[in-house]
């Protein structure tokens, strides 16, 4: 069925935007990669849930979605990728390098798969890949949805290529629990497990993985890069291929890193009785010990890949781990200060075994999807009628009052 607006601007004069859809665009600095959605909310639902997720609404790489908010008749809304030329949309994408573009189509009924496509051949052989290790079932997509028109809106990029993934009716539907792919149920928040597998999977292929192998016991293996401020939120994957034997497999994010003597870590515990404990941990002056600690239930397996997440915010410390490819706690599960280390050096991953590990050698630790998720920050708020001065806390709401005058 032909669409029923040729253009964005067809569409914006008929349509009330906040009403009848919303538009979002949202990127980190710097950003090379982007995930959208541009038949989101009730028009292909599902599509744009997924694309938010893979890209962390705009907190990993650029992200956008034009949104379907009607009740009923949210087809209308359906610009075909060849003519959708919405302004904010143009910009992210001609601003980024690759881009993964997500869709909805019906096909048949109850059957998951993605029929995947597009001009940026090598993603798509990637993103095809890690699709299939996750066990989802991927086809190339028919010349109607193939995606390879280079007026697409997902080879709009400055390589000229993207990537653009349509997911059946019953892949989407199977993000939502009972099946239930409606506004009531999406807006909740409510995802399957299979959601949050399908979106690490993307991440995987997008993000890339680098392996460490471990030739030594007692011996710190570094990744490091400077860090953009002292305070910074961290995020990464990390697996080994085997089970520890002996003494436990340490992997820590680090943050403050100002030589191999002095650094904050949020260190991961593969125990030898499989268990995963979390700790935060301060190395100062070459003597390192723990802050905090969590066990977090979660059962260590050769391959099985567990999510870290290391918070520095002034002496505010906060970590969490869960199990990659399901929800990221609400809360963090370990939480401290500390005043002593205070520049902002590096940041990066450490990874070592301990002095009592047996494994055969080499262990290989993989690290990936290393992500800096924003930089913290402090303010301090002055009154300038009094002079009052009050410090306000990294992540903390704030807010600015004036108090009424009235003429009596």
């Amino acid at each position: 069925m032909a669409d029923l607006y040729a253009d964005y601007a067809a569409l914006a004069a008929a349509e009330t935007e906040g009403v009848d859809y919303s538009r979002t665009a949202t990127a980190p600095a710097g950003a090379t990669w982007a995930a959208i959605a541009i038949h989101g909310g009730g028009i292909e639902g599902g599509s744009g849930e997924i694309a938010r997720e893979v890209s962390g609404a705009g907190s990993r790489m650029a992200y956008y979605e034009f949104a379907g908010l009607k009740s009923s008749g949210n087809s209308d809304l359906h610009i075909t990728s060849t003519n959708f030329d919405e302004p904010q949309a143009m910009a992210l994408v001609g601003g980024v390098r690759r881009c993964l573009s997500f869709h909805g189509y019906t096909g048949t009924a109850g059957v998951p798969v993605t029929a995947i496509g597009g001009l940026d051949t090598v993603l798509v052989a990637r993103v095809t890949a890690a699709l299939t290790r996750a066990g989802f079932t991927v086809t190339d997509a028919p010349s109607e949805i193939a995606g390879t028109d280079p007026d697409n809106i997902c080879n709009q990029t400055t390589s000229s290529a993207g990537v653009q993934l349509e997911l059946s009716r019953a892949q989407r539907d199977a993000f939502f629990p009972g099946g239930e792919n409606t506004a009531a149920v999406r807006n909740s928040g409510a995802r399957t497990e299979e959601f949050y597998r399908y979106a690490s999977a993307i991440r995987a292929a997008l993000m890339g993985r680098g392996l460490i192998a471990i030739s030594a016991i007692n011996a710190s293996r570094y990744c490091l890069l400077p860090a953009p401020a002292a305070d910074v939120d961290l995020m990464a994957t990390v697996s080994t291929d085997a089970l520890a034997a002996g003494g436990g497999h340490f992997l820590a994010l680090v943050a403050r890193y100002a030589d191999g003597n002095n650094m904050y870590l949020a260190r991961l515990d593969f125990t030898t009785a499989q268990a995963v404990v979390l700790t935060i941990r301060k190395r100062l002056a070459g003597t390192e010990t723990s802050l905090g600690q969590h066990t977090t239930g979660l059962t260590h397996t050769a391959g099985g890949r567990v999510a870290v997440r290391l918070q520095v915010a002034g002496s505010a410390l906060k970590a969490k781990a869960w199990a990659d490819g399901s929800a990221e706690p609400a809360g963090w599960q370990v939480e401290t200060t500390d005043t002593d280390l205070t520049a902002a050096g590096e940041i990066g991953m450490r990874t070592i075994l301990s002095s009592a590990n047996s494994n055969t050698l080499p262990v290989t630790a993989s690290w990936g999807d290393f992500t800096t998720l924003g930089s913290p920050q402090s303010m301090v708020v002055t009154r300038s009628v009094n002079g009052i001065v009050k410090a306000h806390g990294a992540w903390t709401d704030l807010s600015l009052t004036h108090p009424m005058r009235a003429a009596l």
